[in-house]
C-alpha cells in the first residue's frame, strides 16, 4: 500500500463502513472531513481527537501536541487535556525519549494543556519514533458551537500561511538534502516555524463568534458564525478543502493565487520539488463562514493574519481550483502528502 494516509475511498471501504453504529451519547463520530468526535456530557459536550506523528523525526514531541490540539481548536474549542503514546525503536537511546517527552511538555505548557496520561514502550515493529496524541476539550451549554458543515455560498478562509509544518520538518529533519539548494537564511527561518504550528488561538477565536442571526444548532446550542473548520494537515490546503466539501456535501472552488505562502516555504518547496498546496500544513486552519468580514475582523483583532481563498458552491461533488492563469481545473482527491517525497 502507498505510504501516508489512506485515500478517502480506502478509509470508507476499509475502516468507516465497518465500524459499529453509534449510540445516542455520540453526537458526531468518525467521518471523512470530521476532525473530532463529540460526546454528550451533563454540562455540554466533550470533544476529542487523536493523531499520529510518523514523519516528524526529532520534532515529533512538538508536533504530537500541536496537531491534536489543533483538531480540537478546529471545532472552536480550547483543548484542556492530552494523552500521549510514545513507541520507540530498539535503536533509540534513553536521551532520545527524554528529548521527545521534554519537547511535548514544553509545547503543552505553552498551550496551557495538561498531559494527563498515555503509554511509552520500545518495540521492534517500528524503525523510527511513532508518537500518538489524543486531545480533549469541553463545550459548555452557553458556548457557541459551529454548525458542523459548510454551506453553499460560504467563503473559505485560511489563517497564516500554508506549508508551515512541511517546511518546518524539511528544515529540521531534511536540512542536509536542502543545503546548497536553499539559502541558509530561509532554512534557518523555517526551522523556527514550530512557533506557528498551533491554531488554538484562531480556532477558539473564530468558533466563539456567535451567529449574528441568533440561530441555534441541531443539538440546541447557540450557533457560531462559522459553519465548519478544518486544520490543514496531510494533503495540504487542497486536500483539506476537498475534505471539507466532501464532508459537507457541497462543491468548492479554490483560488490558488490568493493562498498565502511565506518566502521560506516557497523556496524549500521549489528546491525539493514539492507542491506547496499539497504539503502538510499544521499551523493553518480553514474556516467556512457566511460572515467572512466579521470573522476576518475578529481574527485581525487577535493579531492573526487570514485571507479569503475560495468559496463553497452548490455543485455537490465538484471540486475545482483556479490556477495561476485563472483557469478552472479539477481538484484531484487527497493523496500521499508531499513531505514523503523527502
Amino acid at each position: 500500500m502507498q505510504i501516508g494516509k489512506l485515500t478517502n475511498k480506502q478509509l470508507e471501504e476499509l475502516v468507516l463502513s465497518r465500524l459499529p453504529a453509534l449510540s445516542s451519547s455520540t453526537v458526531v463520530g468518525a467521518g471523512i472531513g470530521a476532525d473530532c468526535a463529540w460526546l454528550r456530557s451533563e454540562d455540554g459536550m466533550i470533544v476529542t481527537s487523536s493523531d499520529p506523528i510518523t514523519a516528524g523525526g526529532n520534532c515529533a514531541g512538538t508536533l504530537a501536541v500541536s496537531v491534536s490540539c489543533n483538531d480540537i481548536a478546529a471545532c472552536g474549542v480550547r483543548p484542556t487535556g492530552l494523552l500521549l503514546v510514545l513507541i520507540a525503536p530498539p535503536s533509540a537511546e534513553e536521551d532520545d525519549i527524554i528529548y521527545i517527552v521534554e519537547q511535548a511538555s514544553a509545547e503543552a505548557k505553552r498551550l496551557g494543556v495538561d498531559i494527563v496520561g498515555g503509554h511509552t514502550e520500545v518495540s521492534d515493529v517500528v524503525n523510527d519514533f511513532v508518537v500518538i496524541s489524543t486531545a480533549i476539550g469541553n463545550v459548555s451549554k452557553k458556548d457557541p458551537v459551529i454548525k458542523g458543515k459548510a454551506q453553499a455560498g460560504d467563503s473559505l478562509i485560511v489563517t497564516k500561511t500554508c506549508g508551515i509544518e512541511g517546511s518546518f520538518i524539511a528544515a529540521n529533519v531534511h536540512r542536509d538534502k536542502l543545503e546548497g539548494k536553499v539559502p541558509a537564511e530561509y532554512l534557518d527561518e523555517a526551522a523556527t516555524y514550530n512557533k506557528y504550528l498551533s491554531v488554538v488561538a484562531e480556532g477558539v477565536c473564530a468558533g466563539r463568534i456567535a451567529d449574528p442571526s441568533g440561530k441555534v444548532t441541531d443539538t440546541g446550542f447557540k450557533a457560531s458564525a462559522v459553519s465548519l473548520m478544518h486544520d490543514v494537515t496531510e494533503g495540504g490546503v487542497m486536500g483539506a478543502s476537498y475534505e471539507m466539501a466532501l464532508f459537507s456535501g457541497t462543491g468548492v472552488l479554490l483560488d490558488t493565487a490568493k493562498i498565502p505562502v511565506s518566502d521560506a516555504t516557497r523556496k524549500i518547496a521549489e528546491a525539493a520539488g514539492l507542491d506547496v498546496l499539497r504539503l502538510i500544513s499544521s499551523g493553518s486552519i480553514l474556516i467556512a463562514t457566511a460572515y467572512p468580514e466579521l470573522v476576518m475582523e475578529q481574527l485581525s483583532k487577535e493579531g492573526i493574519n487570514a485571507a479569503v481563498i475560495g468559496k463553497f458552491t452548490d455543485k455537490a461533488g465538484i471540486y475545482e481550483y483556479l490556477d495561476e492563469d485563472g483557469k478552472i481545473c479539477e481538484m484531484p482527491p487527497p493523496g500521499a502528502d508531499e513531505i514523503y517525497k523527502l
